[in-house]
């Protein structure tokens, strides 16, 4: 007998769970409160333009295992693309420099493309192998309890390579500060990243927008077995009778129910749905897991001002540059530049003429040549809860995916996967959540959770 599962959240999470429980037979509904699908990942037409507008540029990596084979089920795949060997060009007011790893065995290009790297001294060099002993092994390396800056001075990291190579990489990782961020979360980005073969660094990035990327794939897959995928569907409250869910009560006063029922949601929503007991009681701790903003400040000039398609910046606030042009395929030329800002939480209050007029500075102090090209057209778009805040208190705090209640399950990214609040994370929350039903139902219970 088919079993029915309802799915709360419409993002990557939501969409890997609704399709890996269709793969395997169930009725999938997924409920999606906006008018569209995406979560905190997704893009939209530039009204002005027509161009694609990410709402904050995301690049995947060759470790993404779940991402990939997520893709791979929706048969979008082909639209992420990944570099041969790890490169990422970085600007700052002496000019470009590159980490740009060289083809040999992991994790010796990792650390020979360091070696490479212009603007570090052979002592910063040399002190970055602490890091490979550090990601290996525990007792005096063990990052627990600290902070990435604190972690990054006990293996004699020096200001200069922080603010050149390691600061960059925990903000694009972790988009939080190195003041702040967790250690051990950074020692898993070390891990899942150098620490496995040489793809598993790569960089790959979307050659279509976000929402191209995969809702539209997912719920095409869910439908074809059966299923749907609703939007505009406000979830009000969870139902609970006799210590189950029994149905989701959506704002229009209609009762959906199901065997099982899986939140994809960010905290807050989900603490907005809950009844009053459940929160104060099992999810209590959720209010104390923060939230980290991002800031993308779409830019059209009359002219192009970068050939690469995508840059870190240093030392400036802003932190990265996309080409989009060079990014994602079209016949047509925009000179569409969106400049990002992680870890935004000092601006994510600015005014578009100040974003605009920050980021535009920048790129005339960096990139001489874009002095004389003018602004035709700016978007700003800020996700105020982009992702979880990885502090060292967040490490404890983040729920695993069971509760209390034997039919409710927890995926998202800010769950305790076990890794950074990424797509990654995301996509595999989804699957642990389909798989949990999957092995209650193998085991016999009839649908009593």
């Amino acid at each position: 007998m088919s079993r029915r599962a309802v799915i709360i959240g419409g993002g990557f999470a939501g969409l890997t769970a609704g399709v890996r429980l269709s793969e395997r037979g169930w009725e999938v509904l997924v409920l999606e409160r906006r008018a569209h699908l995406g979560g905190r990942a997704y893009s939209f037409i530039d009204s002005r333009t027509g161009n694609i507008v990410d709402n904050g540029q995301h690049l995947f990596m060759g470790c993404y295992h779940h991402t990939i084979d997520f893709l791979k089920t929706i048969g979008t795949l082909d639209r992420l693309e990944f570099q041969e060997r790890p490169h990422i060009d970085f600007l700052d007011r002496e000019g470009f420099a590159s980490f740009d790893c060289p083809p040999l065995p992991a994790p010796l290009h990792v650390l020979a493309g360091l070696f490479r790297m212009k603007g570090l001294g052979v002592g910063d060099k040399l002190r970055a192998l602490n890091l490979r002993r550090a990601i290996t092994t525990n007792g005096r390396f063990s990052p627990d309890s600290l902070t990435v800056d604190q972690w990054l001075g006990e293996l004699g990291q020096s200001e200069r390579i922080k603010t050149r190579f390691w600061n960059p990489m925990v903000i694009a990782t972790l988009n939080q500060s190195p003041e702040i961020a967790s250690a051990r979360m950074l020692q898993v980005v070390l891990k899942e990243a150098f620490g496995g073969g040489v793809k598993n660094s790569s960089i790959g990035i979307s050659r279509v927008g976000l929402s191209d990327l995969y809702t539209g794939g997912a719920s095409d897959f869910i439908k074809s077995k059966g299923g749907d995928v609703q939007t505009g569907a406000v979830v009000q409250r969870l139902i609970i009778e006799g210590g189950l869910v029994k149905a989701v009560e959506l704002k229009d006063g209609e009762r959906v129910e199901a065997d099982c029922f899986i939140s994809a949601v960010p905290p807050s929503a989900l603490l907005g749905i809950l009844p009053r007991e459940l929160k104060e009681k099992e999810f209590a701790t959720l209010e104390s897991l923060g939230s980290s903003p991002i800031v993308s400040i779409n830019l059209w000039f009359d002219r192009p001002i970068i050939d690469r398609e995508f840059v870190g910046l240093l030392g400036t606030r802003c932190q990265w540059i996309f080409n989009k042009d060079a990014i994602i395929t079209s016949e047509q030329r925009s000179n569409h530049i969106a400049v990002i800002i992680s870890a935004a939480r000092d601006y994510v209050e600015w005014t578009r003429n100040d974003l605009v007029e920050m980021a535009v500075s920048e790129l005339h102090e960096l990139l001489p040549e874009s002095r004389s090209a003018t602004v035709l057209h700016s978007a700003i778009v800020k996700e105020r809860e982009a992702t979880l805040s990885h502090t060292v208190a967040s490490d404890r705090l983040r729920p695993g995916p069971r509760t209390s209640i034997p039919n409710l399950i927890l995926a998202g990214d800010w769950t305790d996967t076990g890794l950074p609040a990424t797509i990654e994370s995301a996509v595999m929350s989804g699957d642990v959540a389909a798989e949990l039903f999957r092995k209650h139902a193998l085991e016999g219970r009839s649908g009593k959770y």
